[in-house]
């Protein structure tokens, strides 16, 4: 559970990149709903890109962390879902692995939506 003092740091943080991304560059960018800002040289959607600043900030790797890269629409479901199939093979059989009733992003979720 988030304490008063790190909910009130998570606010400043937010307030601080929400004021960093309005002096970025802008553009409408293929016909998405909201505009599309440019920071280290990509596109990204304001939500996404408070989310990829915030884990730049506050994640800390760990020797057992496991981190999938991987580029929209080029099989990251199924990146997830051989993945997660692999790391827990010994903690589920074919009857009980979580993949059967949850989608692979919710075994192993985004880390840039966790933080926005």
């Amino acid at each position: 559970m988030e304490s008063h003092l790190e909910k009130q740091n998570g606010d400043v943080l937010q307030k601080s990149f929400k004021e960093m991304i309005s002096t970025l560059p802008k553009k409408s960018c293929w016909g998405l709903p909201e505009d599309q800002y440019q920071y280290q040289s990509f596109w990204f959607s304001p939500s996404f890109l408070q989310g990829a600043l915030s884990a730049q900030q506050q994640f800390q790797a760990q020797p057992t962390d496991i981190i999938l890269c991987s580029f929209p629409r080029t099989g990251t479901a199924w990146l997830k879902s051989l993945t997660f199939a692999t790391i827990t093979r010994t903690s589920y059989n074919h009857s009980t692995t979580p993949l059967l009733s949850k989608m692979p992003h919710d075994v192993v979720p985004y880390m840039e939506f966790d933080h926005a």
